[in-house]
């Protein structure tokens, strides 16, 4: 029988502090039913689970606080009251779990042909949108540059569902990024609102880079001092520019496709 903890233990109050504001850059929290029940699938590593044990579960719900149980390295029951206090969502089911984001290098990603690189992305459900796009078509990993979304913020993993747990994923600053890129023979794409070629126009096989950039500001304008492809997607409207999630979208699912001809 798990013990059960108050609102004022320190393990609680580690959940509420990553919860609000979290200063982590390996502890993720998570209190999201579809991306808990990715760890029944995939190699992702629990810190820490609470779950209330007033509610009445699902057997299939059961199964899985059975499951976080036995995998995590400790595991504890709250009272409604207590999740009450924390939860992020109105319907969520009582289960929370502290997880660990995996710390990777440049390096781990030398096997990659086919990555995403998001350049000081703000807005974590921008981020999560482009994590799940690159779940779907198969993205092979993903390189954060000066990012201000950390990659810790349990509302970019809520909105990616998961995926950014999936997806091998390393943060780095600019000079860092592009020096790899270009010693490992990537060829990298410039997401442009209207400079270089339509997107339609260039073959994406072999190594790539597909660069998005900020919500305001675009990429950083030191990417052009280097070897490049620009890549546009025509606007046929009056907007001039999407929203850097779509059109991130746009230019994964184009890569994706031309890659699998």
């Amino acid at each position: 029988m798990l013990n059960k903890i108050s609102r004022s233990n320190p393990i609680f109050q580690k959940f509420k502090e990553l919860e609000k504001n979290n200063k982590t850059n390996d502890l993720i929290f998570v209190d999201d039913l579809s991306v808990l029940s990715l760890t029944k699938n995939y190699p992702i590593e629990v810190e820490s689970f609470l779950y209330c044990d007033e509610l009445c579960y699902q057997p299939q719900t059961m199964e899985l606080i059975n499951h976080l149980i036995k995998i995590s390295k400790e595991s504890y029951t709250i009272s409604k009251s207590t999740f009450d206090s924390i939860k992020q969502k109105g319907n969520s089911v009582g289960l929370m779990a502290i997880i660990r984001n995996p710390q990777l290098k440049l390096d781990d990603l030398k096997s990659k042909e086919y990555l995403v690189v998001c350049d000081s992305l703000e807005i974590p459900g921008n981020l999560g949108t482009i994590y799940r796009t690159m779940d779907a078509a198969k993205v092979d990993g993903m390189i954060l540059v000066d990012t201000i979304t950390k990659p810790t913020n349990p509302k970019l993993t809520s909105s990616a569902r998961g995926c950014n747990l999936l997806i091998d994923t390393v943060s780095t600053n600019f000079d860092e990024a592009l020096n790899w890129l270009l010693a490992n023979n990537y060829t990298i794409f410039l997401g442009e609102p209207n400079l270089g070629k339509s997107y339609k126009e260039y073959d994406y096989t072999g190594k790539i880079a597909i660069v998005v950039g900020n919500e305001r500001f675009g990429i950083n304008p030191d990417w052009y001092l280097h070897k490049h492809e620009k890549v546009f997607i025509p606007m046929y409207g009056s907007n001039n520019s999407l929203n850097v999630g779509v059109a991130a979208s746009i230019l994964i699912y184009e890569a994706t496709t031309n890659r699998i001809k």
